[in-house]
Parts: structure tokens; C-alpha cells; sequence
């Protein structure tokens, strides 16, 4: 238990010099300006829609940047500890194939279907060359640290839309996109000709490296080294009968059993060639199944944001404004206002058109009881909240995950 605990604490004592090195951090800005360019994104649309931000692209790439080095060093200590080594295993195609996906849609910003595509053009054509366990391994722990940070993160970005639900009909939901740079430590297997001249070396037990290590040529001892890479983790969903915060729960919990059992198929890859394809396999279909699974799952169930015949509901609230001062959350619902029933939009509408602060009774979310809510405010300013669609209304967004390349040849092909 002893050297595991010196291992883990080496990990985290080297963390913080991964930007020492010039590469990495040419990549990381790499990566750090795909990310800030798909908040920008997510920006203009609520600001299209809306006429103001309800997630402003700053805050969610200052805050991406922190979550990303926490879950790049949650990856990095599961890589160390389960023993995964990058020596030969062809990490270096899984970024510039990843970005190329991105270009098709910002989802496959992710190691699992790069990583897929890499191993199974080794084990069909014998190119590129790669070490199909360790790159299962990679992803594997990779996305048990995305699953962390979906838990902690995942609803902070939660976009309000009206959609098309299964029945025709038109709903509200919110879209959940998240996306993460992450610097990564992983270990690089060397031969010293003679081990006696390092120190600060670590004595591991014999059943450590989980994931095994491929022979590396030339005479000395085998030594694992630490040294750094940089990754990419993105998260898109769709709440529409759950509220965002137990749709990342849902997903979370799934994404971390998918990361489980790809780990599995990577030591067993190591071990025994069959599993190289299991595991190769495994790795960009499992993950896909997690995503439509949800989806369907998501459409199938009867929808959450849609205002009853008898009252209003908030879809969102708009951060810091009078309706979020005053309490009111997502999922609230509007009865009455100055002693006047609010049945639809236009209801609600006449009630704020008289200046000074307004007196609402309804509902909390989850609550059956009636309660007051007093939203203070300067004129007739709006109050700061996006209401959900009723009956009549139109969906006006429809969800989409089109790349930029994909949004460039759609482009070019209705000029054509």
C-alpha cells in the first residue's frame, strides 16, 4: 500500500510543471481555443434567441479551464495508478484525429471514437501502428475523469430551447454542452543500463502494471517515466423530462459504468490478443450507446417544461436578474398575479406591463403549496425569465450538433 501512496503523491507533486514543457502547451492553446470558440457558439445562440446570454462564453472557458486541470489530474492519477504506458501505443494520432471529427461535430471531440478509429485501422490494415490496450486504457480513464467532472459540472451549462418532443408537439428543454482541455500525465517505459544511478525511484507490487507493458528493445532495466499529454473531453445531452441537474446524474452514473468496462477489456487486451478487438470495438459503440440510450430515454418519457392549462412555468431564469433575486428558479409555476388568474404568455405579459414591483402566487418547484413571490423592480424592466411553451407555441431551435465543416458543406450544397 506503501508505494501505491508514494506513486499518488508523485503524480500529484509533477502535475503542476506540465506546462514546462513548450509542445504541450502549444497544444493545450490548441485546445483551449476549440473549446472557447464552442462557448462562443453557445453564446450567440441565446443571444439570437433571447437578446442576452443566458451562459456567457468567458466565464464558461475561465471555468473550463479549472475543471479541466482537476479532472486532468483525477485521469492522470487513474493512469498511474492502473499502470497505463503511452511507450508505442500511438497516443500521438489521437488529437489530430479527434480534431479532424470535431470539424463533423463537436461530440466526437472525444478520445473514444478517435481511439476507435485508430485501433481498428491497425487491426484491419496494420496502420497506424498502436497499442490498442493502452489506448482503450486511456480513454477508459479518461472518461471515469469526464464522468467526475459531468457529476460536478455537467448542468452549468444548460442552454433553454423549444423543441419538437416524440409527439409532435412543442416542449422546453435545455441543451447540456460542456467541454474540457486536459492536461494529462501518463507514463513512458524506458531501459536504464544501470538502474543504480537513479534515485527517488519506486519499488511497485509484482502485480502492478494492471494494464502490461510492452517489451521495450535495448539492454538495461525497464523504468517507467512520467511525462505529459494533452486531451479533449466534451459532454452534449438533452434534459426534457428530467431537470438538467438529474439528467448529468443519469448520465453520469452510465458514463462511469461504460469507463469501468472498457478498462476491463483493456487489461484483458494486454493479455490476450482477442480482447484487442473487443476492446477496440467496445470503445467508440459503447459510448455511443450511453448517448442515444439517454436520448431515447429523454424522449420517450412524458415532458417536464411545459406550462398546465391552469398557470405559467419558468423554463430558466436569467442569472442576477430581479426574478432570480426574488427567488424564482427553473420549473416554477405562475397562478396568479394581483388577483388575476395567469392561464397563458399573454396573461403574464399583462401583468408586467404596469411599472414597479410585481406580486406573484405559485408554486416552487416540486411543491404543491401556494407561496408569494414579490419580484422587486426599477420601471417596467423585465423581470428575467424565459417561460415555458404552452399551448400554440412553436418551436423555434432545433438541436443540432453539426460540426463546422458539416455547417460548411450544408451551406455550400443549398447555394448549389
Amino acid at each position: 500500500m506503501r508505494p501505491l501512496l508514494d506513486l499518488l503523491s508523485s503524480v500529484v507533486k509533477s502535475y503542476p510543471g506540465i506546462f514546462v514543457n513548450p509542445v504541450v502547451d502549444v497544444l493545450y492553446l490548441v485546445v483551449l481555443g476549440l473549446v472557447a470558440a464552442q462557448y462562443a457558439r453557445v453564446q450567440s445562440l441565446e443571444e439570437r434567441v433571447y437578446g442576452r446570454p443566458v451562459n456567457k462564453a468567458f466565464n464558461q472557458t475561465v471555468a473550463s479551464i479549472g475543471l479541466g486541470l482537476l479532472g486532468g489530474l483525477v485521469a492522470s492519477v487513474l493512469l498511474v495508478l492502473v499502470g497505463v504506458t503511452v511507450t508505442d501505443s500511438g497516443v500521438g494520432y489521437l488529437l489530430p484525429v479527434a480534431l479532424v471529427l470535431f470539424l463533423f461535430s463537436p461530440r466526437f471531440l472525444c478520445f473514444s471514437y478517435a481511439g476507435g478509429l485508430v485501433s481498428i485501422g491497425y487491426l484491419i490494415l496494420g496502420w497506424p501502428r498502436v497499442n490498442v490496450a493502452a489506448i482503450a486504457a486511456l480513454v477508459a480513464c479518461l472518461h471515469a475523469a469526464e464522468s467526475f467532472l459531468i457529476s460536478i459540472s455537467g448542468e452549468s451549462c444548460a442552454t433553454p430551447l423549444y423543441i419538437q418532443g416524440s409527439e409532435g408537439r412543442t416542449v422546453g428543454a435545455f441543451s447540456l454542452q460542456r467541454f474540457w482541455p486536459i492536461p494529462l500525465i501518463v507514463l513512458f517505459l524506458i531501459k536504464v543500463p544501470d538502474i543504480s544511478e537513479l534515485t527517488g525511484l519506486i519499488s511497485l507490487p509484482d502485480w502492478w502494471p494492471l494494464v502490461r507493458a510492452p517489451e521495450v528493445a535495448g539492454i538495461g532495466t525497464p523504468v517507467f517515466q512520467m511525462m505529459p499529454i494533452v486531451a479533449a473531453l466534451g459532454y452534449g445531452d438533452i434534459a426534457l423530462s428530467r431537470s438538467p441537474r438529474e439528467k448529468v446524474r443519469s448520465t453520469s452514473r452510465h458514463l462511469f459504468l461504460y469507463s469501468a468496462i472498457l478498462l476491463g477489456f483493456a487489461i484483458a487486451a494486454s493479455r490476450w490478443t482477442a480482447f484487442a478487438w473487443v476492446a477496440a470495438l467496445f470503445g467508440p459503440v459503447g459510448h455511443e450507446v450511453v448517448i442515444r440510450v439517454g436520448t431515447r430515454d429523454e424522449m420517450e418519457r412524458e415532458p417536464r417544461y411545459v406550462s398546465p392549462q391552469t398557470g405559467v412555468m419558468v423554463l430558466d431564469v436569467f442569472d442576477k436578474g430581479p426574478a432570480h433575486r426574488a427567488g424564482i428558479r427553473r420549473g416554477c409555476l405562475f397562478i396568479e398575479s394581483r388577483g388575476l388568474p395567469i392561464r397563458s404568455r399573454r396573461d403574464l405579459e399583462d401583468a408586467l406591463k404596469e411599472p414597479g414591483d410585481v406580486v406573484f402566487d405559485g408554486k416552487s418547484p416540486g411543491s404543491l403549496a401556494v407561496r408569494q413571490f414579490t419580484v422587486p423592480r426599477n420601471g417596467a424592466e423585465p423581470i428575467g425569465v424565459i417561460i415555458a411553451p404552452g399551448l400554440g407555441d412553436q418551436a423555434f431551435v432545433t438541436a443540432r450538433t453539426d460540426g463546422p465543416l458539416l455547417r460548411l458543406l450544408k451551406k455550400a450544397f443549398n447555394r448549389i
